[in-house]
């Protein structure tokens, strides 16, 4: 038998810190993808961005990031 590595996934933090994303976004790593920071690039591709909130990095998909909704 052999194993493989599955990869990882990202999940949204949400549009505040007492909020879960309301889409329950994540980003799935594709076939080629095996640590967090190669997942964080695939889902910039699709929008998603990396911000700070307080002293933490938060994960936020397209329709929580609140720069990009302030631009719509």
């Amino acid at each position: 038998m052999t194993a493989y590595p599955l990869g990882v996934e990202v999940a949204c933090d949400g549009p505040t810190a007492g909020q879960d994303c309301p889409d329950s976004a994540a980003v799935r790593a594709q076939l080629t993808s095996t640590t967090a920071r190669e997942v964080r690039a695939d889902g910039r591709r699709d929008g998603w961005r990396r911000r700070r909130r307080g002293t933490h990095l938060v994960d936020l998909c397209p329709s929580c990031d609140t720069d990009t909704q302030e631009k719509r």
